[in-house]
């Protein structure tokens, strides 16, 4: 496998299952085109079936595998030598007409990727879905080249019967069935898990994603494996989001919305080693394990996705060089100089940082940060972690507690408040919500995009106030450390959002 091209070659067994499962190839489409073919598997499944296509087209940039798929198909299919993201896929050299199949396997990897290997089979770099500011330079606007195919398939054959049948991971599928239903075209589409790591190794969960343009339908079956006959369950939309289970979601359909709090993700850093402190015999270390002395008011207690999932504070400290995006850190150097000469030490290592958010951004800044960050309560949740449990979190020693950028928070000014809204958060309706949309295998079950989705005055409207309240007393108790009897104080909070909302 090249790593540098995110070439997962398909066994030639699972390409054979997969076509064999479209049916009879030829008479539903006449031609079929592998994009990135590599050694031509599927074009091979499909030119052995029982019903073969009158035409196959492949197109492959690398050199060793376009000759191994011309080995292997001879004059039954005609390979290009070519980088798919240059060739006209509209105007390939088709002898004849009548409906295509695309299928295959595109790569598995993702443009940032590419550019930290400094790969140059990489698509042209564009704000596909317009996204504003930040947002346009983080993870929210990096791709999948696997989906890059996807749009070009999608733009060249718009306009005539076609098919795209290709593997990807679960994250391509939701983003290309999100694309198609801003941008059309209309089409209808089934889901079929694919074990990744019995086919590839890799663990990552993905899927047989089968588009058919010019039709339309509510749901997307999604089947358990390749043999599969019958869907386990199906996908759909509710309003503007792709549930991964569409009956459950659809049941729940009344809290799906906009919220009406603020999520904020956690302080993203990429200097781990040197920005997080952990308390030993009396002195603070760095990840490298050196003892490090600055300012104290630039410490703060830090808590982790794993120790929301553990309920567990970990004795870190973070290291948070100022209170605002894009404040200038130089005035450290006259405020906090022992801070300031430590970071100057380690410079070296924030200038390493590729993510191109810190591009033109103040030395040693980081991101996630803002009055939120610093608020003396909060309710937070870990993105990484399953089941998922929203916590209240206090200050640690007079000082707010920050969050890393696996957690998602909602800031708050009262105890009180941050244990209403993590019960609220731990009700049924949101965990059996937040179970529907997002997929079951996502490395990342909790997003700010679904927490945004959720209306949380909704949830309250129709909780059972007396689990409510009961989970709110037991925040106060066990996470924020309240012995005596806070019922009370409970109960004027819940009544209080009650009214607000």
């Amino acid at each position: 496998m090249s790593r540098d091209l995110g070439d997962f070659q398909t066994p030639p067994e699972l390409a054979a299952t997969l076509v064999r499962r479209l049916g009879r190839i030829g008479e539903r489409w006449p031609r079929v085109l592998e994009p990135t073919c590599g050694r031509g598997n599927f074009l091979r499944a499909a030119l052995d079936s029982p019903s073969p296509p009158r035409e196959a087209i492949g197109v492959e940039l690398q050199p060793a595998y376009r000759d191994e798929a011309l080995a292997a198909l001879g004059a039954r299919a005609t390979i290009l030598g070519a980088d798919v993201f240059a060739v006209d896929l509209a105007a390939l050299p088709w002898r004849g007409d009548g409906p295509i199949l695309a299928i295959g396997n595109p790569p598995w990897v993702t443009n940032a990727a590419l550019g930290r290997l400094g790969s140059g089979n990489r698509p042209e770099r564009r704000n596909v879905d317009n996204l504003p500011g930040l947002d346009a330079m983080t993870g929210a606007s990096n791709f999948d080249l696997g989906e890059a195919v996807w749009l070009r398939l999608l733009d060249a054959l718009a306009d005539q019967p076609a098919t795209i049948a290709m593997l990807c991971k679960t994250t391509v599928a939701h983003a290309v069935l999100a694309r198609i239903r801003r941008r059309g075209p209309s089409a209808s589409a089934e889901w079929v898990e694919v074990d990744a790591r019995r086919w590839f190794g890799a663990a990552v969960s993905a899927g047989f994603l089968v588009v058919t343009l010019g039709e339309a339908s509510p749901r997307v079956p999604v089947f358990p494996d390749p043999e599969a006959v019958a869907p386990a369950r199906s996908m759909g939309w509710i309003g503007d989001r792709l549930a991964a289970d569409f009956d459950a979601a659809s049941a729940l359909a009344f809290a799906v919305g906009r919220s009406p709090l603020d999520w904020r993700q956690g302080i993203k850093h990429d200097a781990a080693p040197v920005m997080e402190l952990t308390a030993a015999g009396g002195a603070l270390l760095n990840g490298l394990g050196d003892a490090v002395d600055v300012e104290p008011e630039y410490l703060y207690p830090l808590v982790k996705g794993a120790d929301l999932a553990r309920g567990v504070a970990a004795g870190r400290s973070l290291i948070v060089p100022h209170r605002s995006l894009g404040e200038d850190t130089r005035g450290l150097e006259s405020a906090a100089p022992r801070l300031w000469a430590y970071l100057r030490s380690h410079a070296g290592r924030f200038e390493a940082r590729r993510s191109s958010i810190y591009r033109g951004r103040p030395s040693f800044c980081l991101f996630g940060v803002g009055p939120y960050a610093f608020a003396p309560y909060k309710v937070a949740v870990a993105g990484i972690h399953r089941p998922t449990r929203f916590r209240a979190i206090g200050p640690v020693g007079g000082r707010p507690v920050v969050l890393d950028d696996t957690c998602y928070l909602l800031a708050c000014e009262s105890a009180e408040e941050a244990a209403v809204l993590a019960a609220v958060g731990n009700d049924p309706i949101v965990l059996g919500l937040a179970r529907a949309l997002a997929p079951p295998a996502a490395k990342r079950p909790v997003t700010k995009s679904l927490l945004g989705a959720i209306d949380l005055a909704a949830v309250l409207a129709r909780a059972d106030r007396d689990a409510l309240a009961a989970r709110a007393v037991a925040a106060m108790r066990d996470d924020l450390g309240r012995r005596d009897d806070p019922t009370p104080a409970v109960a004027a909070e819940i009544a209080r959002l009650v009214a607000a909302s």
